[in-house]
């Protein structure tokens, strides 16, 4: 093989350095600035992407926490509401029944008024007829025609006993 001639070794090491800094020399002044600019632009990117990921972040944890206060705040305000209206309808309730309690009130009086005159009417008709009854008993039992002083005395004495 002739690249394991030993006689061949100097001119084959000259061309190997030859070929590698030539390499070198593209790689260095060509390909590694292209490559170190792309990992570049690509750090800055993702440093970018992660900056904007956090803001992002950041606006959806305080629009989460404006949604909660709001959701928060329209409960309270839902609960205000029903407690004013309960209190509105107890309110009306209570007026309504304040109301019918006078109603039935007056109606109550009315029949008691009623009750009593009726009383009173069937009670006057008894006396009389009780006056009108003792006045016959004593007159069928023979004591003769009572005056009205006796027959009164007479109701007076069954009232008593």
């Amino acid at each position: 093989m002739p690249q394991l001639d030993p006689a061949s070794f100097p001119s084959q090491l000259f061309w190997l350095a030859v070929c590698f800094g030539t390499m070198l020399l593209v790689l260095s002044v060509f390909v590694l600035p292209r490559i170190t600019r792309t990992l570049a632009a690509r750090q800055g990117q993702i440093e970018g992407d992660l900056e904007a990921a956090e803001k992002i972040r950041a606006d959806a944890e305080a629009a989460l926490a404006a949604y909660d206060a709001a959701l928060q705040q329209a409960r309270n305000d839902a609960l205000v509401l029903a407690q004013d209206m309960r209190a509105e309808i107890q309110a009306e309730t209570d007026r309504q029944k304040a109301e019918l309690d006078a109603r039935l009130a007056a109606e109550a009086q009315k029949a008691e008024a009623r009750l009593q005159a009726a009383r009173d009417a069937a009670l006057g008709g008894l006396e009389a007829a009780a006056h009108d009854v003792v006045g016959d008993v004593i007159q069928a039992v023979g004591l003769g025609a009572p005056g009205d002083n006796d027959i009164d005395a007479a109701l007076k004495a069954a009232q008593k006993g």
